[in-house]
């Protein structure tokens, strides 16, 4: 029995120093951003939560969008590091997601940058089914660009251990299993007709005063917090 136990820790052992670091560990999200051709990060500060939103724009972001994330990037408190998964306005999952480590770092490549998660309200503007570095050789599975070289994607099998707190180097990760069915709604829902709501969660109206529409992915992600 001790020979077994031994041999199944073994295996795990290897299985994880075999796995490659995640890529959003090894360069920094305006150096994903650089390889693949994505515009830059953008940084936000006062930004609207989910909850003021509809009572300051009056707007139903939930009526207007099949599927809301939501992305809470505290590091304590109520809903911290977790996702909300809002579908035709019924709230249908919440998830343990790990966002930035806010704090200054050097990548593997050398630069130094604030692993940060910044708040705001985005849509997805790129969606790969495994996003792969060529300056690093590695990957990330169900990538969700929405904020420059910063995606919700799967975490590492390896890394699944810290999904609840922050970790990233500025990505949203998520249990693979989630980030697959993210993934796969948003291929599902595809692109439509959708309000345009800037990064700081106010709406673009007309001189009317009418809602400015455009057509892009019927998905909309808000990261919320501090």
């Amino acid at each position: 029995m001790k020979s077994f136990i031994l041999s199944f820790v073994l295996v795990l052992s290897v299985n994880a120093m075999a796995e490659p670091e995640p890529l959003d560990d090894l360069m920094t999200p305006d150096e994903i951003a650089a390889e693949a051709g994505f515009p830059r990060t953008e940084m936000n500060t006062d930004v609207l939560s989910l909850r003021d939103f509809d009572s300051i724009e009056s707007l139903n972001v939930t009526r207007e969008f099949p599927i809301v994330l939501v992305a809470n990037k505290n590091a304590y408190g109520y809903e911290a590091q977790t996702m909300r998964v809002i579908q035709n306005g019924s709230h249908t999952h919440t998830w343990k997601i790990s966002t930035g480590r806010e704090q200054w770092e050097t990548s593997k490549s050398g630069r130094q940058y604030f692993t940060t998660t910044p708040p705001g309200w985005f849509y997805p503007y790129s969606i790969v089914r495994n996003h792969y570095s060529q300056t690093w050789q590695t990957n990330m599975e169900f990538s969700v660009f929405f904020n420059g070289g910063i995606a919700l994607h799967a975490a590492n099998s390896a890394h699944n251990y810290q999904l609840g707190r922050r970790a990233s180097g500025g990505c949203v990760r998520l249990h693979r299993d989630n980030a697959k069915y993210i993934y796969e709604r948003i291929v599902q829902e595809g692109k439509g007709l959708v309000p345009v709501i800037r990064p700081n969660g106010s709406v673009a109206r007309d001189w009317r005063g009418n809602v400015i529409r455009a057509v892009k992915y019927r998905t909309l992600i808000v990261v919320e917090g501090y």
